[in-house]
């Protein structure tokens, strides 16, 4: 055996001579006490979507005959294993009674290879007996020669540009705002690599703004309802997690205050719930601007293999109602957003509910917005079907409406408020063009087909006015 063939520089090589592979999901290898010699491969496997690379490396390894499944499962992909085992997947590459699809290349019957001739042992929740299970074993030979399946490498999008930082999406859900941003990483991303071992497309500096509280698991979204309730126990849980190097929760309910200058933070036993102190300051002073909340540890994450994607969450309240802003360093647009939307939605409910506030306007903003290589073919099919082709729905813009005419052989646009209200911006000219540059220049129009709407009516209007004709807005 010659060892892992993909993602190899992330997972611990043991005894090549063993049978035995350990997946510890999403608990830190290293807190699997299992002595070298009684492992060929151990290594973590946090996404349902890094399934489809565990299956290449047991192909490409035949002589691993056992697959230990420990460790914590944040997420539910433990569970995708064993459906994986026990029901193998269908024509499409989807495993059944799941929502993973690993891809095309890895037939049914490539899969039922791997379950005839692999044992899944599950000792989550057993860790300190996999030691003593492993010694029962027996050792079996090779059940084939290796079988290496490399996964389609695509072309850079032509549409990847540089200098471009910066892009915006406003939606009413998290699963209408999903599909717009893995289009829109998957369109302009950087091909490039990462610090994982893996090809990545990234966009810098995503802001995605959520208008409503609906909370329905859409169809394409990858994950189900009972997945995001896992999540939940650890985002909310002030609890590290078995195993687990940090947990939004932890970071949050239970920061981690030095003792003093001398003292590293992991040896400080004082806690901090940064939640409880974002409350007090929106209780003391509803107009504060220090209801904050960090999730770094300078030093220490700064040196990490694993420090946290989210760093901040602010919370401010603005005409009554609790707005909240989370930003991510780095975050996975396919595997990792949707769930951390949702639990960034339910901290700002619960939060708005204890204030006796309204929830407003969640923002999250993604430094690093990436989708990895392992997820390219999948992103690319939930695009063609749930939103290539699509119109864009209509949407009032926020900031307000304009009214058209012609007077006096004068073009005028009169800028409103959504109520009615004129604030006092009055456009007059005889060029459409003139016009519409002096709006956009006034920040007067937020949405890209309020702007094209205006070019429009005052093209028209521009028209009429040479023509001697009648200007009817529509």
């Amino acid at each position: 055996m010659k060892g892992p063939v993909f993602l190899n520089g992330n997972l611990e090589i043991g005894n090549l001579g063993s049978p035995v592979a350990l997946c510890t999901l999403w608990t830190q290898a290293d807190n699997i006490k299992v002595k070298p010699e009684k492992f060929a491969i151990k290594g973590n496997l946090y996404s349902g979507n890094g399934i489809k690379y565990l299956v290449r490396n047991l192909l490409a390894n035949p002589s691993i005959r056992y697959l230990v499944v420990c460790g914590n499962d944040r997420t539910g992909t433990g569970n995708d294993i064993v459906n994986l085992f026990r029901h193998g997947t269908d024509k499409n590459g989807n495993i059944k009674n799941s929502k993973i699809m690993l891809d095309p290349k890895l037939t049914p019957k490539i899969i039922d290879k791997i379950r005839k001739n692999v044992e899944l042992i599950d000792m989550r929740g057993r860790e300190d007996e996999i030691e003593k299970k492993i010694d029962t074993l027996q050792q079996k030979p090779p059940y084939s020669s290796p079988i290496i399946i490399e996964e389609s490498r695509e072309k850079e999008s032509k549409l990847a540009v540089s200098d471009i930082s910066g892009f915006k999406v406003e939606e009413d859900t998290i699963s209408q705002a999903w599909l717009r941003l893995i289009d829109m990483v998957m369109k302009f991303g950087e091909d490039k690599e990462s610090e994982h071992g893996m090809r990545q497309k990234e966009v810098l500096n995503v802001m995605s703004v959520i208008e409503g509280k609906d909370e329905k698991i859409a169809e394409w979204l990858p994950f189900a309802r009972n997945e995001l309730e896992k999540y939940y126990e650890t985002f909310f849980g002030p609890g590290s997690g078995k195993g687990l190097s940090y947990t939004y929760g932890k970071r949050l309910f239970e920061y981690i205050v030095s003792g003093s200058e001398q003292k590293w933070e992991h040896e400080a036993r004082t806690t901090f719930d940064q939640i409880q102190n974002a409350l007090l300051h929106l209780r003391k002073a509803p107009y504060t601007r220090r209801a904050a909340a960090f999730t770094w540890y300078v030093h220490s994450d700064s040196m990490s293999e694993s420090p946290p994607c989210l760093t901040q969450i602010t919370w401010n309240i603005k005409y009554g109602k609790l707005y909240e802003t989370a930003v991510f360093r780095s975050h996975d647009m396919f595997g990792g957003w949707p769930m951390n939307a949702f639990a960034l939605c339910e901290l700002q409910l619960r939060m708005a509910k204890e204030l006796g506030k309204e929830p407003g306007l969640l923002t999250i903003i993604s430094n690093s917005a990436h989708i990895y290589e392992n997820n390219f073919g999948q992103a690319r099919g939930i695009i063609k079907k749930h939103y290539a082709g699509q119109s864009l729905a209509f949407k009032e813009d926020k900031l307000g409406y304009f009214i058209i005419k012609i007077e006096n052989k004068k073009i005028t646009a009169l800028h409103h408020l959504s109520d009615g209200r004129e604030t006092g911006f009055v456009f007059k000219g005889n060029n459409a063009t003139e016009i519409f540059r002096k709006i956009l220049h006034e920040n007067l129009v937020s949405r890209m087909d309020h702007a094209a709407y205006l070019g429009k009516e005052l093209a028209k209007a521009e028209q009429a006015l040479k023509a001697g004709s009648k200007y009817v807005q529509e």
